[in-house]
């Protein structure tokens, strides 16, 4: 579930558009006493962004832009859209709390993430050939991150677990992409070709339900 800016959708930097998407985990913990523990967890995930929306807006924004464009955008427009997807590698404390067949968790980890911008290809021609192009390459970015969560488990006698965890994800990469505009009207005109950089803070709250086994090592 998307959170804050990452979540939001107006136009503008830093805000990523996206929807409710999924998660795979891979999570352990080890418990060299009763109540204090070291836990890691591998996390997948990936968010659809709001397309639509997400269209409207580049093409209200190019039109304010490019003023020449507006009668001859919905004719000559290009546009391809990904989705957001990000990989945590985290580590930390973990606090189990016992009670009969149940155990209640709460960790607070912290690692790398590896975030994934949506691919993005924006091409527009109005009449006289001028262009205007945005191109956006998916490439893994790292940076750091972190998690806090809670979980309930409940231990079947055959050592398997019942578990259900809900944590909140944060982290922040910068990611690039590169505006290419082409003015044709001039004889010798050359293409501006902008690059920029944008923060974007990715934060979700992870749900999840899953079976869970423990070695009582």
């Amino acid at each position: 579930l998307p959170q804050g800016t990452f979540a939001e959708k107006n136009y503008g930097e830093g805000n990523g558009y996206a929807d409710p998407g999924f998660m795979f985990a891979f999570d352990a913990a080890w418990f060299p006493d009763d109540y204090l523990g070291i836990g890691a967890t591998v996390t997948y995930a990936s968010n659809n962004p709001d397309k639509e929306k997400y269209l409207e807006d580049v093409k209200n924004d190019i039109m304010m832009n490019y003023p020449l464009l507006g009668e001859f955008i919905d004719s000559n427009f290009v546009f391809d859209y990904g989705v957001w997807k990000y990989l945590n590698i985290y580590v930390g404390p973990t606090v189990t709390v016992p009670a009969g067949y149940f155990n209640f968790d709460f960790r607070l980890l912290a690692g790398l993430t590896l975030a994934w911008q949506p691919n993005q290809t924006i091409n527009a021609t109005y009449e006289s050939g001028s262009t205007f192009a945005r191109k956006i390459n998916p490439k893994p970015v790292p940076t750091i991150g972190f998690s806090a969560g809670v979980g309930v488990r409940y231990a079947f006698k055959s050592g398997f677990v019942l578990r259900v965890m809900a944590d909140y994800a944060n982290s922040k990469p910068t990611f690039e992409f590169t505006e290419t505009t082409l003015d044709m009207e001039g004889e010798e005109s050359e293409p501006i070709i902008t690059t920029k950089e944008v923060a974007m803070p990715i934060k979700n709250f992870h749900v999840g339900i899953g079976i869970a086994y423990n070695f009582e090592l």
